[in-house]
């Protein structure tokens, strides 16, 4: 891919994705957002970053691996979330903040979870199957009984 430049108010800057991308991606597997990795200076804008996904197969299949990663890192922080203790000394009202602010922390991680690894952290199964039925066999059978209905002569 060739440098990509991005207008701003003061002059033009040109970003080299082959240099910029894999810090990028670093980041994010390590639990960051996207918009967070890119508000480090020297980084493209959020719209330029999506014009590279959109138009790089590679790089978005790395984005996506990216993006997995983060989902497993998350993931796995739940259970040191969960087994956090509370700390001692917290007045009633700073310790009902400080569970609920654990609370965010968990239900976040959790939800992401489930959105990128439904496979395995999903709230449900998803199970799909497909049946075909072969019924002409049972419908030839039934019109020749009835066909046969049909032929017999009744006696009086």
């Amino acid at each position: 891919m060739n440098n990509i430049e991005s207008a701003t108010t003061m002059n033009i800057v040109k970003y080299d994705p082959a240099k910029i991308w894999p810090e990028i991606l670093e980041r994010i597997a390590n639990g960051e957002s996207l918009a967070a990795a890119l508000r480090k200076p020297g980084m493209p804008s959020y719209a330029l970053a999506k014009i590279h996904l959109r138009s790089d197969p590679a790089l978005r299949e790395a984005y996506d691996q990216a993006i997995e990663d983060r989902a497993a890192l998350l993931a796995e922080e739940l259970i040191e979330l969960a087994d956090t203790p509370i700390p001692e000394g917290l007045d009633p009202a700073s310790r009902s903040a400080w569970v609920q602010h654990l609370r965010v922390r968990l239900d976040t991680r959790k939800w992401i979870a489930s959105r990128v690894y439904r496979q395995l952290y999903g709230d449900r199964v998803e199970v799909s199957t497909q049946v075909q039925v072969d019924l002409s066999a049972a419908m030839e059978a039934a019109e020749k009984r009835l066909q046969a209905q049909r032929n017999r002569v009744i006696d009086v």
